[in-house]
Order: structure tokens, then sequence, then C-alpha cells
């Protein structure tokens, strides 16, 4: 798909599961009663968000099932990073719960100078029988980054009458998704790939055609990979090489796509968009519906779905596992090929 370049912006959050520990004070009473006590404070596993920014400093968050919270007076915490100095955790908790358990969440700053590392929280609660401290473990991960990217192949040598497949890998490091773009540097038309799918070998990859009027000289691959509302660019040249004896007179096609982030496993949703030729709907034109499952490095033909008379299509599915969507337009004697940005959808 060609289009003129713009600015892509995206959000994206991650989750790390944290490790709990229990360690018994040097005090009279015995180590049974003190573990009993402190085990009575949570339930559950802890969660958290924890990272190293690439520029501004952002908040870590950790989440804790209090237990019997109309019993608790307060709740505070320090987190302490390897080799530094302990920082200030700031809990959500507030006084007057009636529940059997409260949801409180803590907060505490990471700068782009911070390690990453096991980091130690200690979260201190008191109540009307006394103060305990539990210790937990948080993994905090390290900056994202883009290590390598490349074009293949690179020249793009385009052929009359025909379409190329040109596909791009990207090696990323801590990321939450991860996109990519082919852009011409004379002209700023560009295709988008979309989300690239990280596969089992922990490469990302994407693919698209181009027309044989594409133009030619250099380009750049543009990847760019998000986490935490904050995006890292990544850049890496390579060429195309103009087709002998010209390009043919076939009308432009494209297509774009969309489908729910999230959907819950077992329900049903829609993969849908609308397909062009020129700048105009393609009326009734079929159009092919691929899917790709995360991890695996094949897309498999899962339906068609044909476009109304103002060119929209959709395609129902039922949310089975996490993975890829693309459509195909289909060429014809007149009219180019065209495929879609690829389309995550987060099955859970």
């Amino acid at each position: 798909m060609k289009r003129s370049a713009r600015l892509l912006l995206a959000t994206a959050t991650g989750a790390v599961i944290l490790a709990g520990g229990i360690t018994l004070p040097a005090t009279g009473a015995s180590a049974a009663q003190y573990a009993v006590a402190m085990a009575d404070d949570f339930s559950g596993s802890a969660s958290a968000e924890a990272y190293i920014p690439i520029q501004n400093d952002i908040d870590g968050v950790v989440r804790l099932s209090l237990k019997d919270p109309a019993k608790v007076t307060s709740v505070t915490g320090t987190i302490e990073p390897p080799g530094k100095s302990a920082k200030s955790v700031s809990f959500d908790f507030s006084t007057g719960g009636t529940g059997a358990e409260q949801t409180i969440t803590g907060r505490w700053p990471i700068s782009k100078d911070d390690p990453a590392g096991d980091w130690k929280l200690n979260v201190t609660v008191t109540r009307d029988t006394g103060t305990n401290t539990t210790p937990f473990v948080v993994p905090v991960a390290d900056k994202q980054g883009i290590t390598g990217a490349s074009v293949n192949p690179d020249p793009v040598k385009l052929v009359k009458g025909q379409d190329v497949k040109v596909t791009v890998e990207a090696t990323v490091k801590d990321a939450s998704s991860v996109s990519a773009k082919l852009v011409s540097d004379s002209s700023r038309e560009y295709y988008d790939l979309g989300d690239l799918a990280k596969e089992s070998d922990g490469y990302y990859r994407g693919a698209t055609y181009f027309a044989d009027d594409t133009p030619a000289g250099s380009w750049t691959l543009e990847i760019y990979a998000r986490r935490g509302g904050q995006t890292l660019k990544g850049e890496a040249a390579f060429s195309v090489e103009a087709a002998a004896g010209g390009s043919t007179n076939k009308a432009k096609s494209r297509v774009t796509i969309a489908a729910a982030n999230k959907v819950r496993k077992g329900k049903s949703f829609k993969v849908y968009g609308k397909v062009y030729r020129g700048s105009k709907a393609y009326k009734g034109k079929k159009v092919e519906v691929y899917f790709k499952a995360k991890g695996t490095k094949t897309y498999k033909l899962m339906g068609f779905a044909k476009a109304t008379s103002t060119g929209k299509y959709s395609k129902t599915f039922k949310a089975r596992k996490d993975g890829y969507f693309q459509v195909k337009v289909p060429g014809t004697s007149k009219t180019r090929s065209a495929l879609s940005p690829q389309e995550f959808v987060d099955v859970r």
C-alpha cells in the first residue's frame, strides 16, 4: 500500500509478574507467628509495569491485593535499585474499606539513568494488631532498543507487469509493538507494513508488494518500537531499481484494515476496512483475508470478503488465538494488486 509519508504515533503497555517473598524479622516472637501474620497481608499474585525509559522519567507501577483492609491504618513502601539508594513508593490505600480485599496501587519514579534488573520492594502494612513488612522482587526491564533492520531484496528490482514481494526483518529488544514503513527518499511515498509479527526465532517480520511504477532510487526502512507511550525510531537504507521497459498502465488499488485490539477467547469479532481502485471505492471487489498465528511464519487463507458499493468489506471470525490479519486485493489485467498492513489481534 503506497501513500504520502506521515508520522505514526501509538501507545503500548506491558506487564511483568512479580515474585514475592517473606523474610522473618529478628525478634523474640516465634517465626511461625510472623510468617502467618505477614502472609495474611496480601493474597494472589502481584503485577507491575516497570522498565527503564528512553528519555523522560516514568512511574513504575505495582498492584497488590490487600487482605482485610478494614483493619489496616496505613501502607507504605520503598524500592531499591541494584547498587543505588532506595526510593519511596506511594500507595493509593484509603481507610474505611469494608470488603475482604482491596486492590492497592503503588508508584515510584524511574529515570533513564537507573539500572535494569531485580529491584527490592518492601511493603509495610500497619494494622490494629501491629506492623509487618513484606519483601518482593520487581524485575525492571531494560531500555528498548533496535539492534538491526534489513530489507530483502536489496536492491528491489522492479519487473514490468509484476508485483515484487519485499520483506522486512528487524531485531528489537523489549518493545510492546513494532511497526514499519518503507519510504521513498525523493517522493516521500511509502508502503505501510503495519505491525510487524514477532516470530518464533525472535525476529520481527512483515511483507508488502512493490508495483512496477514504484519510484526508483534511494529508500529508507523506518522501524518504530513502542512501549508505555514512548516510541523509538530506527532507520536503514535500501534502493529500488526501475523496471526494464518502464511500467504498465494498470490502475492502482489500495486496502485498509482494522480489527479489535483485544478480544475475549471464543467471542466473535470483525476484520474490516475499505478497498480502493485509484481514488475511488472498488465496488464489489472480492478480497482475500489471511491469518498468521503469533510465533509462526506462515499466513493461511481464512476466507473471502466482498466489497459493497461503497468499497467497504468485513469478515467475522471467532477469537481462538493471538495473531496477525492481512488482506490482499488480487490484481487483474487492468488493476494492480495490493496488500494491507498487518493487524494484530490479542485474544485473552
